[in-house]
């Protein structure tokens, strides 16, 4: 919500600032007429790292549990892939689905508030702005995400997989924006009438992917005892651009002058841009173990070794602002009477790395044939967190441990259960650094074989990160 809300502002909070020529108190401007415009967004995301291959998930993400796992078990628990009886290939699709977040959640009413906020030191008594309209999309982009082959040799089984477990993309696009503001400026001893109006749209795009690749195999050590290990190769990529289109036109003493105007013979170009791009990958493992100690009981252990993701680049970021402009202040008196449209470039480049972190796990499982249902009863013990560090900034969750639940019927699997964790930082809504926090997980899939070799699983709820998808596996 937050993150709609500052694009939705961006442009109109500069435009503010360009109109009033005020300074904090007021008294030297007035804002006099704000068009908010409209605001367009879409949003997709796929978030496999908690899911990883295939669409059985145990009740806390990836399987620790090896019983009806099959191919799955190279994102969790590679012991699991001695069960396979024979070679496999199991393909992970996400059908596309979305929904409009503006219809269940008011962001007109949140952008509306934070405008006021924005604006309440420019404006003068019965001003009434009026507000963007947003319409916001979300939902998960379709597409294959996953593919996992196991081949089986004698007691050993080898598996490789392709995975991208982590895909995020937002567009927003704000157009409309129109501000008018006055104010006045003392030169000698005449007071000299200035007017702006400004026209601005904003747009910002934004995509970060995890690609995963991983090379696993695993073997009977014993009749009742099988052992795996996997080591995946991690890359992410991140990008993004934005900008402010603004115009406009300044009244000086009753004389025009034009933003943007080719012929001036100053500098006067309105807007800022910004892009960047980062990159990198580390490695990780998995190593696992299963246990059959009488017929109806499964104990299956595992350890995840996940690597902190460290994302090199940089960011570029271009503004031409009128000078004067400091820290959402404006000095009237920069605004000069033979360039009053002047404006300065200003070019920072930030290149700080920015680090993905996920968390190393540890989980114990224990499944239980009873009659008509399997269940799994599932303990992990985490060390590190789910976030991201840039510069000075921690955002995520420390993790510590969790517990879950999964009942398989066969053809219908129910799961859930709870991680326990703390905040590292402001991001979460009404959150602080350092508060306990619970993440309740849920999910239900179905499942059907169809024929001899084939089989056809799918994941129609999950909580909290709604997520639907198909998996094939067929057995050659």
């Amino acid at each position: 919500m937050k993150s709609h809300v500052m694009v939705a502002v961006l442009g109109t909070a500069i435009l503010c600032t360009l109109c009033s020529g005020a300074s904090a108190d007021g008294t030297d401007g007035t804002l006099e007429i704000l068009e908010g415009g409209s605001l367009t967004s879409s949003f997709h995301m796929s978030l496999g790292f908690l899911y990883g291959a295939g669409s059985r998930p145990d009740g806390l993400g990836t399987p620790v549990s090896t019983v009806r796992a099959g191919l799955g078990c190279v994102s969790g628990n590679p012991a699991g892939l001695a069960h396979i009886p024979s070679n496999a290939i199991v393909m992970d699709i996400l059908p596309p689905f979305g929904a409009m977040a503006s219809d269940f959640v008011d962001f007109e009413s949140v952008a509306a508030d934070a405008l006021d906020d924005a604006v309440a030191d420019f404006t003068g008594p019965g001003f009434e702005p009026t507000y963007p309209t947003i319409e916001a999309a979300v939902g998960q982009q379709g597409g294959t995400i996953s593919g996992v082959v196991g081949l089986r040799f004698g007691r050993t089984v080898v598996a490789a997989a392709i995975e991208e477990p982590l895909s995020v993309a937002l567009r927003m696009v704000d157009t409309g924006i129109e501000a008018f503001g006055l104010t006045t400026k003392d030169e000698g001893d005449d007071l000299i009438d200035i007017q702006v109006r400004c026209m601005a749209d904003a747009a910002t795009d934004f995509a970060f992917n995890v690609s995963r690749t991983t090379m696993a195999a695993a073997s009977d050590v014993y009749p009742n005892v099988a052992v795996g290990l996997s080591v995946s190769r991690y890359h992410a990529r991140a990008s993004a651009s934005g900008s402010v289109r603004a115009d406009g036109i300044v009244s000086y003493g009753g004389q025009e002058y034009a933003f943007n105007d080719p012929s001036a013979p100053w500098d006067n170009e309105l807007g800022m841009t910004a892009h960047g791009s980062y990159e990198g990958s580390a490695f990780g493992w998995n190593v696992g173990a299963s246990w059959h100690p009488i017929e109806l009981v499964t104990v299956d252990a595992s350890f995840a070794s996940m690597p902190p993701l460290k994302l090199e680049g940089s960011l570029t970021t271009i503004t031409n602002i009128m000078p004067g402009l400091i820290d959402g202040e404006f000095d009237p008196d920069q605004i000069l009477d033979s360039q009053p449209t002047l404006t300065e470039r200003t070019e920072t480049v930030e290149d700080d790395p920015v680090t993905l972190l996920l968390p190393s796990h540890a989980g114990l499982a224990v499944s239980v044939h009873a009659p008509f249902v399997l269940a799994t009863l599932e303990y992990r013990r985490f060390t590190g967190a789910f976030g991201f560090e840039y510069q000075d900034v921690s955002e995520g969750v420390d993790v510590t441990d969790g517990f879950g639940l999964e009942l398989d019927f066969g053809g219908v699997r129910l799961g859930g259960g709870v991680i326990r964790g703390e905040l590292m930082g402001n991001a979460l809504e009404g959150g602080s650094a350092g508060e306990d926090v619970l993440i309740p997980l849920a999910n239900l899939g179905l499942g059907v074989e169809i024929g001899q070799n084939l089989r056809l699983d799918t994941m129609v709820l999950a909580v909290p990160l709604q997520v639907l998808r198909l998996s094939l596996q067929y057995e050659f």
